[in-house]
C-alpha cells in the first residue's frame, strides 16, 4: 500500500461504550448550562428537559442530534488518506531569536508571521501570530484580520468575540465578493470552549448565533483541565470531555453547523502539574487522552476530529520539547487524529518565528513518513539486484539516481552531516539553522504581497477605522 495502515488504540470496543453510557448519563442527569433564551427554546422543542438556563440532554435527543447532525454527512463521505496539515500558533508573547525573555507581539510581528506561513507548506490555514499589544485590545483582532485578508496565502482567522463580530463580517463579505469565494471557504469562523465543567458563556452562545445566522462557521469544542476542571483520573476527563463534546455538536446542530467539528479538527485538554498548579500541554497523559478522543470521534462518525495539539512543555528546543511534540504528533496521526499549532514555545506561552520552522520541517517529515511505501515492478528493482550483482554497488546505477530524487527526504533544518562536517559548518544548532530560514524566508517575503484589489483593500481600511471609533473611541 502506498499509505500507512495503523490502528493504534488505547480504549477497547467496550471501554468506549462505557465512556459513551457515562457521557450520556452525565447530560441526562446534570446536563449543561445554557444562558441563551433562543437555544433554549431550541432545545426544548427538540426534547431537552429545560429548567430555567439548565437543559439536561435525554438519550434520544443526542441519538437524534448524531443521526441527522453527523452520520448521515459522514456516510456519504469517503474517507481518503490525506496529509497531515496545520495552522500556526497565537500568542500574546513572542521570541525572538538569540533572547531569553518573551516580549509583547505587534502588528509587525503579525505581518512577518503572514510572510513566514505563507512560505510553510505544512500550514494549510492560519491566524495572528501575536494577540498586537499595540493597538488597542478591542480592535486588535480586526486589526490582524485586515492584514491576513490583505496579505495571507493561506484562508486566515481570528480569535473574535460578540463586539468584534460584525466588523470582522463586513470585513470578510468585502473579501468574498471581490475574491468570489463562498463565505465558507474565506476564513472567518467562530469558535469557542465550553466553560468546564457542563457551562456554556452567555456571550460566546449570542455570537455563535449571530455570526451562523450570517452564514459563517461558528462551532464550540471542550478544553477541560485535568484534576481542576475535569476528573484526575483519564477514564474521568474522557466522560466529561465527552459529555462536553456531544453538548457542543448538539448546539452546533440546532445553530445549523451540519456534520459536527470541521475535517482536522483538533480538541485540546491539559493538565495542571500537582505540586504548583502549572498547566502542562506536553504531558504523556496528554496524548494517551488524544488516542481515546480519537477513537470516540470515529465512534461517533465525526471523521478526524479529535486529536491533540502535541504540544511541550519545554521552553527551548531541546530534547524535551523534541521527545513531547513528536511523541504526541506520531501517536495522535497514527491513531486517526490531527495535531495542533505549530511554533507555540512552552504550555501556550509564546510564539517563535524560528519554531514555526522546525515545525514545519517535522510534520513535512511525518508526511513522508505517512506515504508508506510504494510497491511496483520498478521499484521492487528486481533486475538492478541481478545486474548488481554480488559484491557490487548501486551507486552508478541510473535506478539509484531517479529514486534518491523521489524516496529520500530532505530538509535544510534537518540535515545529514558527518561530524567533521558539522564542525567546518561552524557546529550550527539546529535553532541557528531555523533562524537562518527565517531570514531567508523575510528576505524574500517580506513585506507581503497585497493580494487584494485597491477598492477592496480601501473598503477594509474604512471598516478598521470603523470599529477603532465605535470600540475604542
Amino acid at each position: 500500500m502506498r499509505h500507512i495502515r495503523s490502528s493504534v488504540e488505547v480504549l477497547s470496543r467496550s471501554d468506549i461504550e462505557r465512556i459513551h453510557r457515562a457521557s450520556l448519563e452525565v447530560l441526562a442527569d446534570l446536563g449543561v448550562e445554557v444562558p441563551n433564551e433562543t437555544l433554549l427554546c431550541r432545545l426544548r422543542d427538540v426534547g431537552a428537559r429545560v429548567e430555567g438556563e439548565r437543559a439536561r440532554l435525554p438519550e434520544p435527543l443526542i441519538e437524534r442530534m448524531l443521526e441527522d447532525g453527523v452520520r448521515r454527512r459522514r456516510r456519504a463521505r469517503a474517507r481518503s488518506e490525506r496529509a497531515v496539515r496545520v495552522t500556526n500558533g497565537c500568542e500574546t508573547s513572542i521570541l525572538d531569536y538569540g533572547g531569553a525573555s518573551r516580549r509583547s507581539g505587534t502588528l509587525e510581528d503579525v505581518l512577518k508571521g503572514i510572510a513566514v506561513t505563507n512560505a510553510l507548506d505544512t500550514i494549510s490555514w492560519a491566524i495572528p501570530v501575536v494577540v498586537p499589544a499595540d493597538v488597542a485590545l478591542g480592535v486588535a483582532p480586526i486589526e490582524a484580520y485586515r492584514l491576513g485578508l490583505l496579505y495571507s496565502r493561506k484562508p486566515f482567522y481570528v480569535y473574535l468575540g460578540l463586539k468584534q463580530a460584525p466588523h470582522l463580517m463586513r470585513m470578510g463579505e468585502t473579501f468574498a465578493e471581490a475574491t468570489g469565494k463562498a463565505r465558507r471557504e474565506v476564513g472567518l469562523h467562530f469558535g469557542f470552549g465550553i466553560i468546564s465543567p457542563l457551562r456554556f458563556a452567555a456571550e460566546d452562545l449570542e455570537c455563535a448565533l449571530l455570526v451562523a445566522r450570517n452564514g459563517w462557521h461558528a462551532g464550540c469544542y471542550s478544553f477541560v483541565t485535568i484534576a481542576a476542571s475535569a476528573p484526575a483520573s483519564m477514564a474521568g476527563a474522557l466522560v466529561l470531555s465527552n459529555a462536553e463534546r456531544l453538548a457542543c455538536l448538539t448546539l452546533m446542530w440546532l445553530w445549523g453547523e451540519i456534520g459536527g467539528y470541521r475535517e482536522g479538527f483538533v480538541e485540546d485538554p491539559c493538565i495542571i502539574e500537582p505540586r504548583t498548579l502549572a498547566t502542562s500541554f506536553g504531558h504523556p497523559n496528554l496524548t494517551t487522552i488524544a488516542v481515546a478522543t480519537g477513537q470516540l470521534s470515529r465512534y461517533y462518525g465525526l471523521g478526524t476530529g479529535g486529536g491533540g495539539l502535541a504540544l511541550s512543555d519545554a521552553k527551548s528546543g531541546d530534547y524535551q520539547y523534541g521527545f513531547e511534540r513528536g511523541l504526541g504528533a506520531a501517536f495522535c496521526v497514527l491513531a486517526g487524529g490531527g495535531i495542533g499549532n505549530s511554533g507555540i514555545v512552552g504550555a501556550d506561552e509564546t510564539i517563535s518565528l524560528e519554531q514555526l520552522v522546525i515545525d514545519d520541517a517535522s510534520v513535512a517529515g511525518l508526511n513522508w513518513m505517512l506515504r508508506g511505501i510504494e510497491v511496483t515492478d520498478e521499484s521492487l528493482a528486481l533486475q538492478v539486484i541481478k545486474q548488481v550483482g554480488v559484491s557490487g554497488s548501486f551507486l552508478d546505477q541510473e535506478h539509484t539516481v531517479k529514486y534518491l530524487r523521489r524516496e529520500y527526504w530532505e530538509s535544510p533544518i534537518f540535515p545529514r552531516l558527518s561530524w567533521s562536517d558539522w564542525e567546518r559548518g561552524g557546529r550550527e544548532t539546529l535553532l541557528a539553522r531555523a533562524h537562518r530560514e527565517v531570514e531567508r524566508i523575510l528576505e524574500r517575503e517580506y513585506p507581503p504581497k497585497q493580494l487584494l484589489p485597491d477598492d477592496a483593500a480601501k473598503r477594509l481600511d474604512e471598516i478598521a477605522q470603523q470599529a477603532r471609533f465605535e470600540l475604542v473611541g
